[in-house]
């Protein structure tokens, strides 16, 4: 997983040396394999409109943006699909009907090297978790740190695993987090230090990421061997701790 968050970061990276461009409101984005909406102002990519999609070797589909709130915050969110050659341990329970993942993702946490590996990268919180989004249950872990005086960092994980119409299992990978200033620290370029308390920014960036889960829809998915094998939810993301 580090090296995957790693790759995300240097992605993102990339794409804030961009000047960006504006996305409106309700706009819609499209890889081959999903679609989803960006409902909140401001959002931009650092790709021109005709590259926000970045295939690999013709089995992946990624979409990556942020958007900059002045005083306030950084937000990032990116989404691949993809089908590798070995779905890793934790996707493949996604795929078993009646795995409890709630009892491992609760295991994991105490193991000594998480723990470790913690205390080494100066996380501060973890948790995991399951979430509903587009039909699938998915595993959400979730990490806090201060990567800086006076800035913190809140960033999740997500990984669903589905059967698409041609039979092949795939994984669905959501990397989002946000970037804040605190105790009168000012953000990179803002002009004055932040008064919105760290509960209403996480409450604003919660809630841009449910208004894109919630419209997100998985074109090539076989959603009957999926309902047929009890893998498909009819249950909405819910915003958690």
């Amino acid at each position: 997983m580090r090296h995957l968050l790693l790759l995300f970061g240097i992605l993102f990276m990339a794409g804030c040396a961009h000047s960006g461009i504006d996305l409106k409101p309700n706009e819609k984005l499209s890889t081959q394999s999903y679609s989803m909406l960006i409902t909140g102002d401001g959002w931009w990519t650092g790709q021109k409109p005709e590259e926000r999609m970045l295939k690999f070797q013709g089995t992946s589909d990624r979409l990556w943006f942020n958007r900059h709130i002045p005083n306030m915050m950084s937000e990032d969110v990116g989404i691949t699909v993809s089908i590798p050659e070995r779905l890793k341990e934790s996707t493949e329970k996604f795929l078993i009907k009646n795995f409890d993942y709630e009892k491992w993702a609760q295991e994991v946490l105490v193991r000594p090297d998480i723990v470790a590996n913690m205390k080494e990268r100066g996380i501060s919180y973890k948790k995991k978790y399951i979430d509903y989004i587009g039909g699938l249950k998915c595993g959400t872990d979730v990490e806090s740190a201060n990567i800086a005086l006076g800035v913190g960092n809140k960033k999740y994980y997500t990984v669903c695993g589905y059967y698409d119409k041609a039979g092949a299992k795939k994984r669905i990978d959501i990397f989002y987090n946000y970037t804040y200033a605190h105790n009168g620290t000012k953000y990179d370029g803002d002009t004055k230090s932040s008064t919105v308390t760290h509960e209403a920014m996480q409450r604003q960036f919660k809630q841009d990421i449910k208004a894109i889960f919630d419209s997100l829809v998985i074109h090539d998915m076989d959603r009957d061997r999926m309902s047929k094998e009890g893998l498909l939810h009819d249950k909405k993301y819910e915003i958690q701790e």
